[in-house]
């Protein structure tokens, strides 16, 4: 029997293969800025340069294997992995982070974020490129439609059956590379390591689309070491035992309690050599006892959420997740679950649409009474584009005197939001001069931030002035949720020499990482109450103080927050200090057995069996 043979499917595939390639160089560039650094990458990391490159061409192979189709494969595959790189830029240059896998449910966020992001990313570019493939790719499947050319490859179905074989089954290596025997001693053979404690040198030290992949089982909470009925009932015994050393000093009334976590709020005067017509945060600066360590840089707000109402770290939850968008799908032993049970009315205030985050769902599991989102406002104040500090303020107010319970009050403002461009205000009242050397695209960024620095902090003034003369005791706690992103890749940090150059946070110290992490915390009150001075802090450890302050007996579950804030006041992926302001990567040693404690605990409410509930949250000893 003769065989026929084609040296055409030939060439087609090794064509295929040096465009694959191109396509991870071009893709690596395009996402680390410069083809140097990532050619030295590509000499120095050659098995996750193939590993990358392996990744597309098994993406490929796959889909040929399904739809036997060469056009349709590798456009799809471009389109995938195009759209992935692309996707990772952008949030990148707001957020200074990469793409990770869960990301992709997040999908109405970014979209709805578009028109406010428009000038940054350049949308008039965008969709003339967007527009110029679409018209490449309908000429050519008209030209495929009408002239009907013969296909470059024709497989058989076992060929097809095993193409997909073999491709998913590299795929699922990276993917489950943890559950399979071998995988991950063979990865670190090949010098491949999965940072998720550094997730910024993972991405560039293993590559864009092999990172993506190796953070995939991530997504995937396993139960910690240990963890069973009994340990946890032991470890809840043993906070028992731990209560009675703390002292409780109840409060006559139960105060009105007001949590105002403020958009990108920011002390601009720490940057060196920037000068500015008046103090842009007097009242702030004023009522400051410390600072909070923020889980994060310029955006994922609802993660610092997450750690202020629960008392849960992000540290332990893969690097990158979303709590409202991932684990919440049910009743919580929150703050405002507990404040609940003691008679308050627990009310949470955001003037942004409330399916952004998930909060809608999210605020019901954590016992919130009432959610005011967008819709909520009857007609309200805006400055700039979004609603103004002062009538989140003025909404504060109302909600309290229309209540007859003592109130709890979550208002996260949104004035102070990203787009810092000079057509953000109409009137300025605060006046900036950049330092040295700046360059001058930063000066009406940095003015309308500060613009919005100086209406939060009159805001908070015309709060503490309306409850200084009222009846009703009130606790007012003040705090920014992160750092502004001001620039792509920190630009205008490092413009002005507030962390040092270079990519990323290549050249950052713990002391940088540690800067970048921490905003100004007030608190007052206007009846006598003791308030510490409190250094920096994690949010996480946020409701304990709040309680503490109000004169209102803890659950016994935050006991185990005040055991390892006692230690560990400053706990984060990026950054831990403990309690004699040491810094570190990593968790010392000396901490393990108290971090253990507080793993299995938050794992045993957020995703295990509840064993501990009923005794970590009853409202009375």
């Amino acid at each position: 029997m003769k065989i026929k043979w084609s040296y055409k499917p030939v060439l087609v595939m090794v064509a295929t293969m040096v465009y694959f390639y191109l396509l991870i160089n071009g893709i690596e560039t395009y996402l680390n800025e410069s083809y140097e650094e990532r050619a030295l990458w590509r000499s120095e990391n050659k098995e996750a340069f193939f590993f990358n490159y392996m990744i597309v061409f098994s993406l490929f192979i796959v889909l040929l294997g399904i739809f036997n189709r060469y056009f349709i494969s590798f456009l799809l595959t471009n389109v995938i992995v195009f759209l992935l790189a692309v996707f990772s830029f952008y949030k990148f240059s707001f957020l200074g982070e990469f793409l990770y896998p869960w990301d992709l449910m997040l999908y109405n966020n970014v979209l709805n974020l578009l028109p406010n992001l428009y000038d940054a990313i350049n949308m008039t570019q965008v969709i003339i490129v967007f527009i110029s493939v679409l018209i490449i790719i309908s000429a050519f499947s008209a030209f495929l439609i009408v002239k009907k050319p013969k296909r470059w490859i024709r497989l058989n179905l076992w060929v097809r059956m095993l193409f997909v074989v073999l491709g998913t089954g590299y795929l699922s290596i990276f993917i489950f590379y943890r559950s399979i025997p071998e995988a991950e001693a063979t990865l670190k053979e090949a010098g491949v390591t999965n940072m998720t404690f550094d997730q910024s040198r993972n991405y560039k030290t293993n590559g864009f689309l092999l990172t993506f992949l190796l953070n995939m089982q991530s997504a995937i909470v396993l139960a910690p070491r240990g963890y069973n009925e009994n340990n946890i009932l032991e470890i809840v015994d043993d906070l028992q035992e731990m209560e009675q050393d703390y002292e409780v000093r109840e409060s006559l009334e139960q105060p009105n309690i007001i949590v105002i976590m403020s958009e990108s709020f920011w002390d601009p005067t720490l940057i060196e050599g920037m000068q500015f017509t008046a103090d842009p945060m007097p009242t702030v600066r004023e009522l400051q006892k410390g600072q909070v360590l923020s889980p994060t840089f310029g955006g994922g707000t609802s993660n610092v959420e997450f750690e202020v109402l629960t008392g849960f770290s992000n540290m332990f939850l893969p690097p990158g997740s979303v709590p409202y968008q991932q684990y919440i799908k049910d009743s919580l032993p929150a703050m405002p679950n507990y404040l609940n049970s003691l008679g308050y009315r627990t009310t949470a205030i955001h003037p942004y649409p409330k399916w952004f985050w998930n909060r809608e769902e999210v605020y019901k599991h954590l016992g919130f009474d009432k959610f005011i989102d967008i819709d909520g406002f009857e007609n309200p104040v805006y400055k700039g584009p979004f609603v103004s500090d002062q009538q989140v303020t003025e909404t504060i107010i109302e909600e309290i005197e229309a209540s007859t319970e003592p109130s709890f009050i979550y208002a996260v403002t949104m004035q102070n939001h990203t787009g810092y461009e000079a057509d953000k205000y109409e009137d300025y009242t605060v006046e900036t001069v950049m330092p040295e050397g700046v360059k001058p695209v930063f000066d009406p960024l940095i003015r309308a931030y500060s613009q919005g620095v100086v209406d939060a902090d009159a805001a908070l003034k015309s709060l503490i002035e309306h409850y200084e003369t009222s009846n009703e005791p009130t606790v007012v706690v003040f705090f920014g949720d992160h750092l502004p992103a001001i620039g792509h890749d920190y630009a205008f940090f490092k413009q002005t020499g507030y962390v040092p150059d270079g990519a990323g946070e290549t050249n950052w110290g713990l002391e940088d990482q540690l800067k970048m992490k921490t905003t100004p915390l007030a608190v007052w009150t206007n009846y006598d109450a003791e308030i510490p001075e409190l250094g920096t802090i994690s949010t996480s450890f946020l409701s304990p103080l709040i309680l503490d302050v109000a004169g209102i007996d803890k659950p016994l579950y935050h006991y185990i927050l005040e055991d390892f804030k006692s230690q560990m006041p400053g706990y984060t992926n990026a950054i831990k200090l403990d309690v004699a302001g040491n810094l570190y990567k990593v968790t010392p040693d000396d901490v393990e057995a108290t971090k253990r404690m507080y793993e299995l605990i938050q794992y045993d409410l957020l995703f295990g069996e509840q064993y501990s509930l009923e005794k970590l949250f009853s409202s009375s000893k």
